[in-house]
């Protein structure tokens, strides 16, 4: 399996804004070589609006990953749905839907 985009990891953290108020923020928490495919789209009509739902499978090296976390490739988002490890730690297989 080639390795061959480079993707970011990124996890939800608690902050505070600017006046003082709990709010949440994406940080970077990796960089990751890996190869990524693109499964399936689906378009749906949501609240009378054309809507398209985009199925990416990435694949990167053994690690710890959490669905919640998303990724970010190609100036796209990325949200994993699912953690999925090939039972060897060698690679994992995050099942992800494209963000907006």
């Amino acid at each position: 399996m080639v390795l061959n985009h480079r993707v970011t990891l990124q996890t939800k953290v608690a902050t505070v804004d600017t006046i003082g108020q709990p709010s949440t923020a994406w940080t970077n928490t990796a960089d990751l070589w890996a190869n990524v495919k693109h499964l399936n789209g689906i378009s749906t009509i949501k609240a009378g609006a054309d809507t398209s739902i985009s199925k990416v499978s990435i694949r990167v090296r053994h690690g710890v990953f959490n669905a919640g976390q998303r990724i970010v490739y190609d100036a796209s988002v990325y949200d994993i749905e699912a953690v999925l490890p090939d039972g060897k730690k060698t690679y994992i297989d995050l099942v992800c839907v494209k963000n907006g």
